[in-house]
């Protein structure tokens, strides 16, 4: 089913951000929660052909414990990264200008990609205007903002995000790392929502993650 993105973008986010309570330390705990780790929900590999394809360039082995990457392309082939072989595609969608993709890890955090309405030839300074609107919208607390990263192609600047969430005992706190980022034909929203504090324990990996993004 395909919804529009800032819908998406929500539920998708306060879905994922009960893992912050409930979610143990290690991956084999982790993947117990089955509200963040519903693996029936999972988009089956017939139907993720649909909103991913292959991409061998991008392609690299791991050595333990990183299980190595597979290049992937996806947003209608118009972004391409490397994702750890572990993750797993848990929805997606390919609407005209409102195309995304959600994965799940089982390291305890989800990577989304989500197309924006901004043109690429928007002033800058407008379109990360326009984000920061969006996120306050839903309930999001910026917290950092504008930091600016490398990506493999494109203009990037870094958001940490919190969130309320509610829940049975008290509202929960969902946390995420969030980059805007521009390429020459489209701009993009990544969004990572974890467990804890900080992304210290994974950041090697989306650290490769990130640098391999390419927003064509």
């Amino acid at each position: 089913m395909i919804v529009s993105r800032p819908v998406k973008w929500r539920f998708f986010a306060i879905g994922l951000a009960a893992c912050a309570g409930a979610c143990g330390g290690s991956s084999s705990q982790a993947t117990q929660n089955r509200v963040f780790y519903d693996w029936a929900a999972a988009t089956d590999s017939a139907s993720a052909k649909a909103f991913e394809k292959p991409y061998p360039p991008l392609d690299s082995p791991g050595q333990p414990p990183n299980q190595g990457y597979l290049g992937v392309a996806v947003l209608n082939e118009g972004v391409r990264f490397a994702k750890p072989r572990n993750w797993i595609l848990r929805d997606a969608g390919n609407q005209k200008n409102q195309s995304y993709v959600g994965y799940i890890s089982p390291n305890a955090y989800s990577f989304a990609v989500y197309e924006r309405l901004d043109s690429p030839s928007t002033d800058w300074v407008e379109v990360l205007k326009h984000y920061e609107e969006d996120a306050q919208a839903v309930g999001a607390k910026i917290v950092g903002t504008k930091v600016p990263i490398a990506t493999g192609v494109g203009q990037g600047r870094a958001y940490t995000i919190q969130r309320l969430v509610e829940a049975v005992k008290s509202p929960l706190v969902s946390n995420s790392r969030e980059y805007v980022v521009r390429g020459k034909r489209r701009v993009v929203l990544v969004q990572i929502v974890y467990e804890g504090d900080d992304l210290t324990l994974v950041s090697p990996e989306l650290l490769h993650v990130v640098e391999t993004l390419e927003v064509l």
